[in-house]
């Protein structure tokens, strides 16, 4: 059962699809279908919708609890995707922060 973006209305307010200045953009409603369907994400990470991206290569995707991930846009496999909140409001709430990249890791 997919999770319904929608349950967490603060989520509205950040589907500007448009990037921010951390290059993250969450998709405009109308954009999630068609990004999900491009990237074939229900074909590689059943149970997920991509969301966004951080401008970089890495999609943002909601799996069936509402638990947030980031993942290579070439690699989705559960293996490969990454934490980034246990549900969707807790995320938001804290302004969707994306992972801080070290390059000694």
């Amino acid at each position: 059962m997919m999770f319904d973006v929608s349950s967490v209305p603060a989520f509205a307010a950040c589907q500007t699809g448009e990037p921010r200045d951390d290059g993250l953009m969450i998709y405009a409603p109308e954009q999630i279908a068609e990004r999900s369907q491009t990237y074939e994400v229900a074909q590689y990470l059943p149970d997920h919708l991509m969301i966004g991206d951080d401008s970089g290569g890495q999609g943002i995707l909601v799996d069936g609890q509402g638990a947030v991930w980031i993942c290579g846009m070439g690699a989705f496999f559960e293996d490969c995707r990454e934490l980034l909140s246990p549900h969707l409001a807790q995320w938001v709430e804290q302004d969707c922060p994306l992972p801080s990249w070290d390059d000694d890791e």
